[in-house]
């Protein structure tokens, strides 16, 4: 969600931009599909999508997604997280509320309408004042960083099987030290986990359900899982998007979005299983590699992003490219077919095959975006920051997955 999409490596900060493609220049009326707007750069050969036409979301002919009773988000809200399962009467979202890019926190908000509309019932975290330890003097000099810890890109879901009712809705986001000189220390930070019996609250947390080794202890410390021992997942600096689904009888996912600096700075998606409702968490595979983004037409090895559903039956993933001058260039739609190995979709070159492409006419910063069956219609992110202060804004579509 945040403008810069830095993250503190090696001590300095490299923007990490995720790879993408420019939108097609021929729009299309509010929430239909564009003709001609194939995967790939320009849908050339080699692109993995195509035959598949891009579905465009034009903002001026697209309702917002309006949340009544929001206590207040001056820059907007954006990273929406839906649940609302086929024939239920009530719906939850989580979103981002940004008052400033060191003050961001999740709120919830439900729906009785099929996500038509939607009314704010809680905030599930806080904005908190910290100061935490460092050994990198240039990250940190003096030893210590003093900012706010936020907590943003959150992925709400509902664990019937969990045995303890107070923690069947569970929401994770990346809780990490942002501080007022818009340094966004997404390193010094980990994947947090709330609970709570209902969406409306009380929730409990944060624990570190997700964390790494990294130059402060509050990025490992308490951690249910800490990343950097899997030797798989031992070149992520850090993770971040999470995107989580209850799968029936197989256990909780996490898709989450590395970070690495192996091979010059690239961004893979990344598929954790929990089997005890989110206390540990075994590493799946690799959804999408930063070597898939070229035939999404991406400047760079980077996808980020992820997003978990099941509609009709079937799982998929959203995720979403982007380029280092443009940020996220809108949202791809990929079949899962074995929920068990979780691996997507792919042609016989090994290229990953996505169904619909999401993105909006005017080459704006578009994603991450979310579905869910029982609200037809995705959520799609879209970043108007050449109009602040309010410049994060999302749509509500009525394109119905895939």
């Amino acid at each position: 969600m945040s403008v810069s999409r830095l993250v503190p490596v090696l001590g300095l900060f490299v923007a990490v931009g995720c790879g993408g493609e420019r939108a097609p220049t021929t729009a299309s009326s509010g929430s239909s599909s564009g003709a001609g707007g194939h995967g790939g750069a320009g849908g050339g050969p080699g692109a993995c999508g195509d035959g598949i036409d891009t579905t465009l979301i034009d903002p001026a002919r697209t309702p917002e997604l309006a949340i009544a009773g929001d206590p207040g988000s001056p820059m907007g809200i954006f990273d929406p997280s839906m649940v609302y399962p086929s024939g239920a009467t009530e719906g939850a979202l989580s979103y981002s509320s940004v008052s400033s890019q060191d003050a961001i926190r999740t709120r919830i908000a439900v729906s009785v309408d099929a996500g038509a509309h939607w009314t704010y019932v809680t905030d599930a975290n806080t904005v908190e004042p910290a100061t935490i330890d460092s050994t990198d003097p240039a990250v940190c000099p003096g030893g210590s960083c003093s900012g706010n810890l936020i907590n943003e890109v959150s992925s709400l879901i509902l664990d019937p099987e969990d045995p303890d009712p107070t923690r069947r809705w569970k929401l994770f986001a990346h809780r990490y030290l942002a501080q007022p000189n818009h340094s966004l220390l997404y390193r010094y930070g980990y994947i947090a986990l709330y609970t709570a019996s209902k969406p409306e609250g009380p929730w409990a947390g944060p624990a570190n359900t997700v964390g790494w080794t990294s130059e402060t202890p509050l990025s490992s410390m308490g951690a249910g899982t800490n990343i950097s021992q899997i030797p798989a997942l031992a070149d992520c600096l850090a993770l971040t998007e999470p995107g989580a689904l209850w799968v029936p009888g197989v256990g909780l996912d996490l898709a989450l979005g590395c970070v690495s600096v192996e091979n010059g700075v690239s961004i893979r998606i990344e598929r954790l299983r929990s089997t005890d409702h989110g206390a540990t968490f075994q590493h799946v595979g690799t959804l999408l590699d930063g070597a898939d983004a070229p035939c999404l037409g991406g400047t760079e090895p980077r996808i980020n992003a992820p997003e978990l559903f099941f509609t009709g039956g079937k799982e998929y993933l959203i995720a979403t490219p982007g380029t280092e001058s443009e940020g996220y260039r809108g949202c791809y739609v990929f079949p899962i077919d074995d929920p068990i190995t979780g691996v997507v979709r792919r042609d016989g070159q090994g290229k990953p095959i996505y169904v619909r492409r999401i993105d909006n006419p005017d080459q704006r910063f578009t994603g991450a975006c979310s579905h869910a069956e029982g609200a037809p219609g995705y959520l799609v992110p879209i970043a108007f920051l050449d109009e602040p202060p309010r410049v994060f804004r999302t749509f509500r579509t009525s394109v119905v997955a895939p």
